[in-house]
Protein backbone atom coordinates (compact mmCIF):
# COMPACT_ATOMS: atom_id res chain seq x y z
CA UNK A 1 0.00 0.00 0.00
CA UNK A 2 3.10 2.50 0.59
CA UNK A 3 3.49 2.20 -2.98
CA UNK A 4 -0.23 3.82 -3.79
CA UNK A 5 0.60 7.30 -3.27
CA UNK A 6 3.86 7.41 -5.90
CA UNK A 7 1.91 5.34 -8.37
CA UNK A 8 -0.83 7.78 -8.32
CA UNK A 9 1.67 10.65 -8.93
CA UNK A 10 3.09 9.11 -11.71
CA UNK A 11 -0.29 8.17 -13.34
CA UNK A 12 -1.27 11.79 -12.98
CA UNK A 13 1.87 12.83 -15.00
CA UNK A 14 1.49 10.38 -17.66
CA UNK A 15 -1.63 11.57 -18.31
CA UNK A 16 -0.89 15.19 -18.30
CA UNK A 17 1.82 14.45 -20.54
CA UNK A 18 -0.58 12.66 -22.99
CA UNK A 19 -2.66 15.27 -22.85
CA UNK A 20 0.03 17.65 -24.01
CA UNK A 21 0.70 15.72 -26.97
CA UNK A 22 4.29 14.59 -25.16
CA UNK A 23 5.66 11.48 -27.57
CA UNK A 24 8.72 10.64 -26.21
CA UNK A 25 9.76 7.05 -25.42
CA UNK A 26 9.87 7.70 -21.80
CA UNK A 27 6.30 8.74 -21.80
CA UNK A 28 4.51 6.86 -24.42
CA UNK A 29 6.81 3.93 -23.84
CA UNK A 30 8.68 3.30 -20.16
CA UNK A 31 6.62 5.26 -18.15
CA UNK A 32 3.67 3.46 -19.64
CA UNK A 33 5.54 -0.03 -19.08
CA UNK A 34 5.77 0.81 -15.56
CA UNK A 35 2.46 1.86 -14.78
CA UNK A 36 1.80 -2.17 -15.77
CA UNK A 37 4.57 -3.60 -14.27
CA UNK A 38 4.85 -2.30 -10.79
CA UNK A 39 1.12 -3.02 -10.25
CA UNK A 40 1.18 -6.41 -11.42
CA UNK A 41 3.93 -7.18 -9.19
CA UNK A 42 2.17 -5.90 -6.10
CA UNK A 43 -0.48 -8.28 -7.04
CA UNK A 44 2.58 -11.19 -7.15
CA UNK A 45 4.30 -9.75 -3.67
CA UNK A 46 1.11 -9.92 -1.93
CA UNK A 47 0.23 -13.96 -2.76
CA UNK A 48 3.57 -14.37 -1.95
CA UNK A 49 3.42 -12.52 1.92
CA UNK A 50 -0.28 -13.08 2.80
CA UNK A 51 -1.41 -16.37 2.93
CA UNK A 52 -5.19 -15.92 2.81
CA UNK A 53 -6.88 -16.26 -0.35
CA UNK A 54 -2.86 -16.87 -1.47
CA UNK A 55 -4.33 -18.68 -4.67
CA UNK A 56 -7.07 -16.48 -5.96
CA UNK A 57 -4.48 -13.29 -5.76
CA UNK A 58 -1.13 -15.73 -7.39
CA UNK A 59 -3.73 -16.52 -10.42
CA UNK A 60 -4.61 -12.84 -11.00
CA UNK A 61 -0.95 -11.70 -9.85
CA UNK A 62 -0.22 -14.71 -12.99
CA UNK A 63 -2.30 -13.17 -15.51
CA UNK A 64 -1.36 -9.33 -14.85
CA UNK A 65 2.46 -10.41 -15.16
CA UNK A 66 1.68 -12.16 -18.54
CA UNK A 67 -0.44 -8.78 -19.65
CA UNK A 68 2.55 -6.74 -18.80
CA UNK A 69 5.03 -9.23 -21.02
CA UNK A 70 2.71 -8.95 -23.88
CA UNK A 71 2.80 -5.28 -23.38
CA UNK A 72 6.64 -5.06 -23.27
CA UNK A 73 6.91 -7.24 -26.57
CA UNK A 74 4.20 -4.76 -27.98
CA UNK A 75 6.58 -1.85 -26.95
CA UNK A 76 9.88 -3.12 -27.85
CA UNK A 77 8.46 -4.10 -31.24
CA UNK A 78 7.36 -0.42 -31.94
CA UNK A 79 10.83 0.99 -30.33
CA UNK A 80 12.83 -0.80 -32.41
CA UNK A 81 10.23 -0.84 -35.40
CA UNK A 82 9.85 -4.63 -35.65
CA UNK A 83 6.46 -5.04 -38.06
CA UNK A 84 4.33 -7.24 -35.48
CA UNK A 85 1.78 -9.56 -37.03
CA UNK A 86 -1.78 -9.59 -35.63
CA UNK A 87 -2.72 -11.97 -34.16
CA UNK A 88 0.82 -13.03 -32.39
CA UNK A 89 2.78 -13.53 -29.36
CA UNK A 90 1.11 -10.40 -27.62
CA UNK A 91 -2.34 -11.05 -28.45
CA UNK A 92 -1.47 -14.47 -26.76
CA UNK A 93 -0.24 -12.67 -23.49
CA UNK A 94 -2.99 -10.15 -23.52
CA UNK A 95 -6.04 -13.11 -24.13
CA UNK A 96 -4.25 -15.34 -20.86
CA UNK A 97 -5.65 -12.25 -18.53
CA UNK A 98 -9.42 -13.48 -19.19
CA UNK A 99 -8.67 -17.12 -17.68
CA UNK A 100 -6.97 -16.28 -14.82
CA UNK A 101 -9.49 -13.21 -13.85
CA UNK A 102 -11.85 -15.56 -13.92
CA UNK A 103 -10.44 -18.40 -11.66
CA UNK A 104 -9.76 -15.18 -9.24
CA UNK A 105 -13.36 -14.30 -9.26
CA UNK A 106 -14.33 -17.71 -8.61
CA UNK A 107 -12.01 -18.87 -5.90
CA UNK A 108 -13.00 -15.81 -3.85
CA UNK A 109 -16.94 -15.95 -4.90
CA UNK A 110 -16.72 -19.90 -3.27
CA UNK A 111 -18.48 -18.68 -0.28
CA UNK A 112 -21.46 -17.68 -1.85
CA UNK A 113 -21.06 -19.98 -5.13
CA UNK A 114 -21.68 -23.00 -2.52
CA UNK A 115 -25.15 -21.63 -2.15
CA UNK A 116 -25.93 -20.06 -5.29
CA UNK A 117 -29.15 -20.50 -7.23
CA UNK A 118 -30.57 -20.90 -10.47
CA UNK A 119 -31.79 -17.53 -10.55
CA UNK A 120 -28.18 -15.98 -9.71
CA UNK A 121 -26.85 -17.86 -12.77
CA UNK A 122 -29.50 -16.44 -14.72
CA UNK A 123 -28.81 -13.00 -13.48
CA UNK A 124 -25.02 -13.60 -14.75
CA UNK A 125 -25.53 -14.72 -18.14
CA UNK A 126 -28.15 -11.97 -18.79
CA UNK A 127 -25.69 -9.44 -17.72
CA UNK A 128 -23.30 -10.90 -20.15
CA UNK A 129 -25.20 -10.97 -23.21
CA UNK A 130 -26.82 -7.77 -22.82
CA UNK A 131 -22.69 -6.28 -21.73
CA UNK A 132 -22.03 -7.97 -25.51
CA UNK A 133 -24.87 -6.69 -27.27
CA UNK A 134 -24.00 -2.86 -26.20
CA UNK A 135 -20.15 -3.78 -26.91
CA UNK A 136 -20.57 -4.89 -30.16
CA UNK A 137 -22.96 -2.49 -31.03
CA UNK A 138 -19.97 -0.19 -30.76
CA UNK A 139 -17.18 -2.09 -32.38
CA UNK A 140 -18.77 -3.94 -34.53
CA UNK A 141 -19.63 -1.37 -37.30
CA UNK A 142 -16.19 -0.38 -37.16
CA UNK A 143 -14.92 -3.81 -37.46
CA UNK A 144 -17.00 -4.29 -40.64
CA UNK A 145 -16.63 -1.10 -42.71
CA UNK A 146 -11.95 -2.46 -41.98
CA UNK A 147 -10.63 1.20 -42.99
CA UNK A 148 -7.42 0.25 -41.17
CA UNK A 149 -7.00 -2.73 -43.92
CA UNK A 150 -6.48 -5.40 -40.69
CA UNK A 151 -7.13 -9.19 -41.16
CA UNK A 152 -9.76 -11.36 -40.90
CA UNK A 153 -7.76 -12.94 -37.82
CA UNK A 154 -6.67 -9.47 -36.62
CA UNK A 155 -10.92 -8.42 -36.80
CA UNK A 156 -11.84 -11.62 -34.38
CA UNK A 157 -8.96 -11.59 -31.87
CA UNK A 158 -9.45 -7.37 -31.64
CA UNK A 159 -13.29 -8.26 -31.40
CA UNK A 160 -12.49 -10.77 -28.00
CA UNK A 161 -10.61 -8.20 -26.38
CA UNK A 162 -13.80 -6.25 -25.75
CA UNK A 163 -16.07 -9.24 -25.40
CA UNK A 164 -14.18 -10.85 -23.54
CA UNK A 165 -14.32 -7.88 -21.02
CA UNK A 166 -18.15 -7.87 -20.58
CA UNK A 167 -18.09 -11.78 -19.37
CA UNK A 168 -15.32 -10.20 -16.72
CA UNK A 169 -16.97 -6.92 -15.53
CA UNK A 170 -20.49 -8.87 -15.29
CA UNK A 171 -18.95 -11.59 -12.63
CA UNK A 172 -17.68 -8.52 -11.17
CA UNK A 173 -21.14 -6.75 -10.81
CA UNK A 174 -22.54 -10.06 -9.46
CA UNK A 175 -19.58 -9.95 -6.82
CA UNK A 176 -20.25 -6.27 -6.11
CA UNK A 177 -23.96 -6.93 -5.59
CA UNK A 178 -24.23 -9.85 -3.99
CA UNK A 179 -20.93 -8.82 -1.14
CA UNK A 180 -22.09 -5.05 -1.10
CA UNK A 181 -20.21 -1.68 -0.28
CA UNK A 182 -19.06 -2.57 2.75
CA UNK A 183 -18.21 -6.25 2.80
CA UNK A 184 -17.56 -6.15 -1.19
CA UNK A 185 -14.92 -3.49 -1.50
CA UNK A 186 -12.79 -5.57 -3.36
CA UNK A 187 -15.49 -6.56 -5.79
CA UNK A 188 -15.89 -3.37 -6.06
CA UNK A 189 -12.59 -2.27 -7.04
CA UNK A 190 -12.22 -4.90 -9.24
CA UNK A 191 -15.99 -3.95 -11.10
CA UNK A 192 -14.47 -0.44 -11.84
CA UNK A 193 -10.68 -1.98 -13.20
CA UNK A 194 -13.50 -3.93 -15.35
CA UNK A 195 -15.02 -1.54 -16.83
CA UNK A 196 -11.85 0.63 -17.41
CA UNK A 197 -10.70 -2.10 -19.07
CA UNK A 198 -13.93 -2.35 -21.45
CA UNK A 199 -14.07 0.99 -21.87
CA UNK A 200 -9.61 1.07 -22.78
CA UNK A 201 -10.45 -1.92 -25.48
CA UNK A 202 -13.27 -0.38 -27.15
CA UNK A 203 -10.90 2.61 -27.99
CA UNK A 204 -8.72 -0.02 -28.83
CA UNK A 205 -10.46 -1.70 -31.14
CA UNK A 206 -11.77 1.38 -32.59
CA UNK A 207 -8.28 3.11 -33.20
CA UNK A 208 -7.14 -0.55 -34.67
CA UNK A 209 -10.36 -1.22 -36.71
CA UNK A 210 -9.78 2.54 -38.20
CA UNK A 211 -6.30 2.99 -38.37
CA UNK A 212 -5.75 5.29 -36.23
CA UNK A 213 -4.28 4.33 -33.40
CA UNK A 214 -0.78 5.73 -31.80
CA UNK A 215 0.47 5.88 -28.57
CA UNK A 216 -0.52 9.04 -27.57
CA UNK A 217 -4.08 8.04 -28.25
CA UNK A 218 -6.90 7.15 -25.40
CA UNK A 219 -6.44 3.61 -24.66
CA UNK A 220 -2.68 3.18 -23.73
CA UNK A 221 -3.82 6.26 -20.98
CA UNK A 222 -6.63 3.70 -19.71
CA UNK A 223 -5.24 0.63 -19.37
CA UNK A 224 -2.91 0.85 -16.64
CA UNK A 225 -6.03 1.70 -14.47
CA UNK A 226 -6.98 -2.07 -14.76
CA UNK A 227 -3.51 -3.38 -13.14
CA UNK A 228 -3.49 -0.52 -10.66
CA UNK A 229 -7.24 -0.84 -9.45
CA UNK A 230 -6.73 -4.81 -9.25
CA UNK A 231 -3.70 -4.29 -7.27
CA UNK A 232 -5.70 -1.78 -4.67
CA UNK A 233 -8.32 -4.79 -4.35
CA UNK A 234 -5.53 -7.15 -3.36
CA UNK A 235 -3.85 -5.13 -0.89
CA UNK A 236 -7.18 -3.97 0.77
CA UNK A 237 -7.23 -5.56 4.20
CA UNK A 238 -9.55 -8.30 4.85
CA UNK A 239 -13.01 -8.22 6.04
CA UNK A 240 -15.04 -11.23 7.95
CA UNK A 241 -16.61 -13.23 5.08
CA UNK A 242 -20.55 -13.15 5.16
CA UNK A 243 -22.00 -16.29 3.34
CA UNK A 244 -25.48 -14.20 2.77
CA UNK A 245 -24.66 -10.48 2.79
CA UNK A 246 -27.37 -8.58 4.08
CA UNK A 247 -29.80 -6.73 0.33
CA UNK A 248 -28.08 -8.85 -1.78
CA UNK A 249 -31.48 -9.75 -3.78
CA UNK A 250 -32.00 -6.26 -3.64
CA UNK A 251 -28.24 -5.66 -4.98
CA UNK A 252 -28.73 -7.93 -7.91
CA UNK A 253 -32.16 -7.26 -8.93
CA UNK A 254 -30.89 -3.99 -9.26
CA UNK A 255 -28.19 -4.75 -11.92
CA UNK A 256 -30.53 -6.84 -13.49
CA UNK A 257 -33.04 -3.96 -13.90
CA UNK A 258 -30.20 -1.67 -15.26
CA UNK A 259 -29.13 -4.68 -18.10
CA UNK A 260 -32.63 -4.50 -19.07
CA UNK A 261 -33.29 -1.19 -19.45
CA UNK A 262 -29.64 -1.39 -21.40
CA UNK A 263 -31.08 -4.12 -23.73
CA UNK A 264 -34.45 -2.13 -24.35
CA UNK A 265 -32.87 0.96 -25.20
CA UNK A 266 -30.53 -0.62 -27.53
CA UNK A 267 -33.62 -2.40 -29.44
CA UNK A 268 -35.15 1.29 -29.13
CA UNK A 269 -32.04 2.64 -30.55
CA UNK A 270 -32.28 0.46 -33.34
CA UNK A 271 -35.40 2.24 -34.57
CA UNK A 272 -32.97 5.49 -35.67
CA UNK A 273 -29.77 4.15 -36.00
CA UNK A 274 -28.30 0.86 -37.83
CA UNK A 275 -27.72 -1.74 -34.76
CA UNK A 276 -25.66 -4.79 -35.86
CA UNK A 277 -27.55 -7.66 -36.22
CA UNK A 278 -25.40 -9.78 -33.71
CA UNK A 279 -26.18 -6.89 -30.87
CA UNK A 280 -30.00 -6.89 -31.26
CA UNK A 281 -29.80 -11.02 -31.44
CA UNK A 282 -27.99 -10.78 -28.10
CA UNK A 283 -29.85 -8.06 -26.43
CA UNK A 284 -33.11 -10.29 -27.05
CA UNK A 285 -31.75 -13.31 -25.79
CA UNK A 286 -30.91 -11.02 -22.56
CA UNK A 287 -34.25 -9.74 -21.96
CA UNK A 288 -35.74 -13.81 -23.08
CA UNK A 289 -33.00 -14.33 -20.15
CA UNK A 290 -34.62 -11.73 -17.60
CA UNK A 291 -38.45 -13.15 -18.47
CA UNK A 292 -37.46 -16.43 -17.41
CA UNK A 293 -35.72 -15.10 -14.11
CA UNK A 294 -39.03 -13.13 -13.31
CA UNK A 295 -40.94 -16.58 -14.19
CA UNK A 296 -38.88 -18.38 -12.02
CA UNK A 297 -39.03 -15.98 -9.29
CA UNK A 298 -43.04 -15.51 -9.60
CA UNK A 299 -43.19 -19.26 -9.16
CA UNK A 300 -41.00 -19.18 -6.32
CA UNK A 301 -43.09 -16.24 -4.89
CA UNK A 302 -46.49 -18.23 -5.88
CA UNK A 303 -44.92 -21.34 -3.74
CA UNK A 304 -44.22 -19.70 -0.99
CA UNK A 305 -47.71 -17.80 -0.48
CA UNK A 306 -49.43 -21.30 -1.22
CA UNK A 307 -47.28 -22.55 1.65
CA UNK A 308 -47.73 -19.56 4.04
CA UNK A 309 -51.43 -20.14 3.02
CA UNK A 310 -51.48 -24.06 4.02
CA UNK A 311 -49.65 -23.35 7.00
CA UNK A 312 -52.45 -20.35 8.55
CA UNK A 313 -55.06 -23.41 7.47
CA UNK A 314 -53.05 -26.24 9.97
CA UNK A 315 -52.45 -23.35 12.60
CA UNK A 316 -56.35 -22.43 12.60
CA UNK A 317 -57.31 -26.49 12.61
CA UNK A 318 -55.26 -26.87 15.30
CA UNK A 319 -56.55 -24.01 17.22
CA UNK A 320 -60.33 -25.07 16.54
CA UNK A 321 -58.90 -28.96 17.66
CA UNK A 322 -57.71 -27.12 20.91
CA UNK A 323 -60.81 -25.50 21.79
CA UNK A 324 -62.89 -28.74 20.41
CA UNK A 325 -61.08 -30.84 22.97
CA UNK A 326 -59.18 -32.71 20.40
CA UNK A 327 -56.13 -32.53 21.64
CA UNK A 328 -54.89 -35.17 24.28
CA UNK A 329 -51.40 -36.09 26.19
CA UNK A 330 -49.80 -39.31 25.78
CA UNK A 331 -47.10 -40.21 28.76
CA UNK A 332 -44.05 -42.09 28.50
CA UNK A 333 -42.37 -43.08 31.63
CA UNK A 334 -38.92 -42.30 32.64
CA UNK A 335 -37.36 -45.05 34.58
CA UNK A 336 -34.25 -45.77 36.83
CA UNK A 337 -32.57 -47.66 34.53
CA UNK A 338 -30.44 -48.85 38.03
CA UNK A 339 -33.64 -50.19 39.95
CA UNK A 340 -36.89 -50.31 37.57
CA UNK A 341 -38.82 -47.65 39.32
CA UNK A 342 -40.30 -44.64 37.92
CA UNK A 343 -38.57 -41.36 38.30
CA UNK A 344 -41.22 -39.42 35.93
CA UNK A 345 -43.00 -39.60 32.60
CA UNK A 346 -42.81 -37.59 29.42
CA UNK A 347 -45.74 -35.56 28.31
CA UNK A 348 -46.54 -36.19 24.46
CA UNK A 349 -48.95 -34.29 22.60
CA UNK A 350 -51.60 -36.35 20.37
CA UNK A 351 -53.58 -35.47 17.79
CA UNK A 352 -55.80 -37.99 15.83
CA UNK A 353 -55.87 -36.51 12.63
CA UNK A 354 -52.00 -35.60 12.32
CA UNK A 355 -48.91 -37.02 13.85
CA UNK A 356 -46.98 -33.98 15.93
CA UNK A 357 -44.09 -33.70 12.89
CA UNK A 358 -46.69 -32.91 10.54
CA UNK A 359 -48.35 -30.06 12.57
CA UNK A 360 -45.91 -28.66 15.42
CA UNK A 361 -43.52 -26.85 13.09
CA UNK A 362 -46.29 -24.59 11.43
CA UNK A 363 -47.61 -23.93 15.42
CA UNK A 364 -44.10 -23.10 16.32
CA UNK A 365 -44.28 -20.35 13.97
CA UNK A 366 -47.16 -19.03 15.12
CA UNK A 367 -48.64 -16.79 17.91
CA UNK A 368 -50.79 -20.40 19.24
CA UNK A 369 -47.64 -21.99 20.37
CA UNK A 370 -47.95 -20.05 23.69
CA UNK A 371 -51.60 -20.64 24.56
CA UNK A 372 -51.05 -24.38 23.46
CA UNK A 373 -47.53 -24.61 26.03
CA UNK A 374 -49.97 -23.56 28.67
CA UNK A 375 -52.35 -25.84 27.70
CA UNK A 376 -49.82 -28.81 27.70
CA UNK A 377 -48.38 -27.72 31.07
CA UNK A 378 -52.03 -27.60 32.98
CA UNK A 379 -52.92 -31.19 31.57
CA UNK A 380 -49.57 -32.47 32.23
CA UNK A 381 -49.08 -31.12 35.75
CA UNK A 382 -52.91 -31.72 37.03
CA UNK A 383 -52.04 -35.35 35.58
CA UNK A 384 -48.88 -35.21 37.87
CA UNK A 385 -50.67 -34.03 40.66
CA UNK A 386 -53.33 -37.12 40.40
CA UNK A 387 -50.07 -39.15 40.60
CA UNK A 388 -48.69 -37.74 43.79
CA UNK A 389 -46.40 -35.34 42.41
CA UNK A 390 -44.86 -37.54 40.15
CA UNK A 391 -42.45 -35.72 37.86
CA UNK A 392 -43.99 -34.50 34.42
CA UNK A 393 -41.31 -33.30 31.47
CA UNK A 394 -42.78 -31.00 28.77
CA UNK A 395 -41.38 -30.05 26.04
CA UNK A 396 -41.11 -26.27 24.88
CA UNK A 397 -40.31 -24.94 21.69
CA UNK A 398 -37.40 -22.55 20.48
CA UNK A 399 -39.84 -20.05 20.46
CA UNK A 400 -41.68 -20.14 23.94
CA UNK A 401 -37.50 -19.58 24.59
CA UNK A 402 -38.79 -15.57 23.55
CA UNK A 403 -41.53 -15.25 25.49
CA UNK A 404 -40.24 -12.88 28.44
CA UNK A 405 -43.88 -14.03 30.77
CA UNK A 406 -43.21 -18.42 30.05
CA UNK A 407 -41.52 -18.15 33.73
CA UNK A 408 -44.33 -16.65 35.43
CA UNK A 409 -46.90 -18.78 33.27
CA UNK A 410 -45.08 -21.96 34.36
CA UNK A 411 -45.27 -21.21 37.63
CA UNK A 412 -48.58 -20.44 38.18
CA UNK A 413 -49.33 -23.66 36.41
CA UNK A 414 -46.94 -24.84 39.25
CA UNK A 415 -49.23 -22.92 42.19
CA UNK A 416 -52.38 -24.27 40.13
CA UNK A 417 -51.96 -27.90 40.91
CA UNK A 418 -50.44 -27.00 44.33
CA UNK A 419 -46.97 -28.75 43.07
CA UNK A 420 -43.39 -27.57 43.51
CA UNK A 421 -41.26 -26.38 41.17
CA UNK A 422 -38.79 -30.21 41.27
CA UNK A 423 -41.84 -31.79 39.97
CA UNK A 424 -41.37 -29.90 36.14
CA UNK A 425 -39.06 -30.48 33.66
CA UNK A 426 -38.97 -28.20 30.65
CA UNK A 427 -37.05 -30.21 27.44
CA UNK A 428 -35.45 -27.78 25.12
CA UNK A 429 -33.50 -28.39 21.53
CA UNK A 430 -29.82 -28.19 21.78
CA UNK A 431 -30.58 -25.70 18.93
CA UNK A 432 -32.28 -23.37 21.57
CA UNK A 433 -29.77 -23.71 24.35
CA UNK A 434 -26.99 -22.67 22.25
CA UNK A 435 -28.90 -20.24 20.21
CA UNK A 436 -27.47 -16.35 20.83
CA UNK A 437 -30.40 -14.21 22.38
CA UNK A 438 -30.33 -12.42 25.20
CA UNK A 439 -34.13 -12.83 26.34
CA UNK A 440 -33.71 -16.88 25.98
CA UNK A 441 -30.57 -17.04 27.99
CA UNK A 442 -33.07 -14.44 30.84
CA UNK A 443 -35.88 -16.97 30.41
CA UNK A 444 -33.41 -19.78 31.09
CA UNK A 445 -32.21 -18.08 34.14
CA UNK A 446 -35.77 -17.21 35.46
CA UNK A 447 -36.71 -20.67 35.52
CA UNK A 448 -33.65 -22.08 37.00
CA UNK A 449 -33.69 -19.67 39.86
CA UNK A 450 -37.28 -20.71 40.02
CA UNK A 451 -36.33 -24.19 40.75
CA UNK A 452 -37.77 -25.45 37.43
CA UNK A 453 -35.27 -28.27 35.84
CA UNK A 454 -34.12 -27.48 32.09
CA UNK A 455 -33.35 -30.59 30.28
CA UNK A 456 -31.45 -31.07 26.85
CA UNK A 457 -33.56 -33.08 24.19
CA UNK A 458 -32.44 -35.04 21.46
CA UNK A 459 -28.74 -34.69 22.76
CA UNK A 460 -26.55 -35.64 19.77
CA UNK A 461 -28.34 -34.34 16.55
CA UNK A 462 -27.14 -30.93 16.54
CA UNK A 463 -24.03 -29.26 16.56
CA UNK A 464 -22.49 -28.49 19.63
CA UNK A 465 -20.50 -29.74 22.49
CA UNK A 466 -21.71 -30.95 25.75
CA UNK A 467 -19.28 -28.48 27.30
CA UNK A 468 -20.25 -25.96 25.63
CA UNK A 469 -24.48 -26.45 26.67
CA UNK A 470 -23.37 -26.70 30.04
CA UNK A 471 -22.65 -23.48 30.28
CA UNK A 472 -26.55 -22.78 30.54
CA UNK A 473 -28.69 -23.63 33.44
CA UNK A 474 -29.31 -27.35 33.03
CA UNK A 475 -29.78 -30.30 35.44
CA UNK A 476 -30.08 -33.27 32.63
CA UNK A 477 -29.09 -34.45 28.79
CA UNK A 478 -31.37 -37.06 26.52
CA UNK A 479 -29.20 -39.20 24.37
CA UNK A 480 -30.91 -39.09 21.22
CA UNK A 481 -32.69 -42.71 19.92
CA UNK A 482 -30.62 -42.34 16.72
CA UNK A 483 -27.22 -43.24 19.37
CA UNK A 484 -29.11 -45.00 21.39
CA UNK A 485 -30.39 -47.79 18.87
CA UNK A 486 -27.51 -48.52 17.71
CA UNK A 487 -25.71 -48.63 20.71
CA UNK A 488 -24.28 -52.53 19.53
CA UNK A 489 -22.97 -51.11 16.47
CA UNK A 490 -20.24 -48.21 16.13
CA UNK A 491 -22.75 -45.34 18.82
CA UNK A 492 -21.44 -47.50 21.55
CA UNK A 493 -18.56 -44.92 22.77
CA UNK A 494 -20.61 -41.96 21.37
CA UNK A 495 -22.70 -42.93 24.39
CA UNK A 496 -20.23 -44.11 26.84
CA UNK A 497 -18.19 -40.63 26.29
CA UNK A 498 -21.83 -38.67 26.87
CA UNK A 499 -22.93 -40.08 30.17
CA UNK A 500 -19.41 -39.67 31.42
CA UNK A 501 -18.71 -36.27 29.84
CA UNK A 502 -22.52 -35.95 31.29
CA UNK A 503 -21.70 -36.79 35.09
CA UNK A 504 -18.28 -35.44 35.33
CA UNK A 505 -20.23 -32.13 34.85
CA UNK A 506 -22.80 -33.20 37.23
CA UNK A 507 -25.89 -33.56 34.77
CA UNK A 508 -28.19 -35.93 34.62
CA UNK A 509 -28.31 -38.51 31.37
CA UNK A 510 -31.76 -39.80 30.06
CA UNK A 511 -31.22 -42.32 27.49
CA UNK A 512 -34.72 -42.28 24.34
CA UNK A 513 -35.03 -45.18 22.51
CA UNK A 514 -34.75 -47.79 24.29
CA UNK A 515 -36.50 -51.06 22.38
CA UNK A 516 -34.74 -54.01 23.93
CA UNK A 517 -33.48 -55.89 27.50
CA UNK A 518 -29.96 -55.48 26.19
CA UNK A 519 -30.09 -52.15 25.38
CA UNK A 520 -31.18 -51.32 28.62
CA UNK A 521 -28.99 -53.74 30.05
CA UNK A 522 -25.55 -51.72 28.04
CA UNK A 523 -26.80 -48.44 29.44
CA UNK A 524 -26.85 -49.89 33.32
CA UNK A 525 -23.44 -50.86 32.77
CA UNK A 526 -22.62 -47.69 31.27
CA UNK A 527 -24.10 -45.68 34.82
CA UNK A 528 -26.74 -44.17 32.66
CA UNK A 529 -29.24 -42.45 35.14
CA UNK A 530 -32.96 -42.96 33.41
CA UNK A 531 -34.19 -45.03 30.32
CA UNK A 532 -37.07 -44.25 27.99
CA UNK A 533 -38.16 -46.32 25.43
CA UNK A 534 -40.84 -48.77 23.89
CA UNK A 535 -39.34 -51.82 25.75
CA UNK A 536 -40.45 -49.79 28.80
CA UNK A 537 -43.68 -48.49 27.37
CA UNK A 538 -45.69 -47.11 24.68
CA UNK A 539 -46.80 -43.44 25.34
CA UNK A 540 -49.96 -43.93 27.01
CA UNK A 541 -52.90 -42.14 27.74
CA UNK A 542 -53.52 -40.48 31.08
CA UNK A 543 -55.93 -43.54 31.94
CA UNK A 544 -53.63 -46.11 30.20
CA UNK A 545 -50.68 -44.76 31.84
CA UNK A 546 -52.54 -44.56 35.80
CA UNK A 547 -52.96 -47.88 35.47
CA UNK A 548 -49.76 -49.06 34.13
CA UNK A 549 -48.06 -46.50 37.59
CA UNK A 550 -49.71 -48.47 39.97
CA UNK A 551 -47.90 -51.94 38.72
CA UNK A 552 -45.32 -50.27 38.63
CA UNK A 553 -44.18 -51.31 42.15
CA UNK A 554 -42.07 -54.46 40.25
CA UNK A 555 -38.57 -53.74 38.41
CA UNK A 556 -39.39 -53.20 34.71
CA UNK A 557 -35.61 -54.70 34.56
CA UNK A 558 -35.84 -57.56 32.23
CA UNK A 559 -39.36 -57.04 31.26
CA UNK A 560 -39.69 -57.96 27.57
CA UNK A 561 -43.20 -58.57 26.64
CA UNK A 562 -45.02 -55.70 26.82
CA UNK A 563 -48.35 -57.26 25.20
CA UNK A 564 -49.25 -58.44 28.49
CA UNK A 565 -47.67 -56.05 30.50
CA UNK A 566 -50.47 -53.31 28.57
CA UNK A 567 -53.18 -56.07 28.93
CA UNK A 568 -52.88 -55.81 33.17
CA UNK A 569 -52.96 -52.17 32.65
CA UNK A 570 -55.69 -52.08 30.50
CA UNK A 571 -57.89 -54.55 33.03
CA UNK A 572 -56.84 -52.68 36.16
CA UNK A 573 -58.01 -49.64 34.71
CA UNK A 574 -61.31 -51.21 33.54
CA UNK A 575 -61.97 -52.32 37.09
CA UNK A 576 -61.44 -49.34 38.58
CA UNK A 577 -63.82 -47.64 36.22
CA UNK A 578 -66.11 -50.22 35.57
CA UNK A 579 -66.26 -49.68 31.57
CA UNK A 580 -65.43 -49.85 28.52
CA UNK A 581 -62.19 -48.23 27.51
CA UNK A 582 -61.96 -45.92 24.97
CA UNK A 583 -60.39 -47.14 21.88
CA UNK A 584 -58.37 -43.96 22.12
CA UNK A 585 -56.96 -45.15 25.48
CA UNK A 586 -56.78 -49.02 24.71
CA UNK A 587 -54.85 -49.04 22.06
CA UNK A 588 -51.26 -48.28 22.23
CA UNK A 589 -50.16 -45.70 19.25
CA UNK A 590 -48.35 -46.75 16.18
CA UNK A 591 -44.24 -45.93 16.33
CA UNK A 592 -44.66 -43.43 13.97
CA UNK A 593 -46.91 -41.46 15.59
CA UNK A 594 -45.07 -41.28 18.84
CA UNK A 595 -41.51 -40.83 17.44
CA UNK A 596 -41.99 -37.02 17.54
CA UNK A 597 -42.37 -35.11 21.34
CA UNK A 598 -44.40 -32.11 21.94
CA UNK A 599 -44.89 -29.41 23.95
Amino acid sequence: MRVVVPITFVLVAYWVALLAGVDTPLVTHWTYLTLQAVPAAAVVVRAIRIPEQRFAWGILGLGLSLWTIGSIWQVLGELYGIHLATPGPADVLWLTVYPCTLITFAVLARPWLRNAGVTLALDAAMLVLVASAVVTAAVLPALTANQGDISAGAQIVTLAYPVGDTVLLSAALIGAAVAGWRAGAVWCLLAIGSVVLVAGDILWTLQTANGTWQPVMGSNAVYPLWPGLAALAAWLPRRRRRIAPAGANVRTHAAVLVAVLAAIALLAANEWTHIPGTSIVLAAIGLLGAVHRTALALAASVRESLAAGRERELVDDVREALEAGELDLHFQPLVDARTGAVRGAEALLRWERLRPDEFLPAVERSPLIGPLTDWVLDRALGASARWGGLPVSVNVATANLAEPDLPARVLAALRRHDLPASALTLEITETAAVEDSTMADQVLAALDEAGVAISIDDFGTGHSSLARIARFPICEVKIDRSFVSEMRNAKLPIVSTTIELAHALGLRVVAEGIEDAQTLEHLRTLGCDLAQGYHLSHPLCDADFTAWLELSNRSLIGVTDLSEERDHCSKYRDSQSGSAASPRCTTPPSRSATEASAG
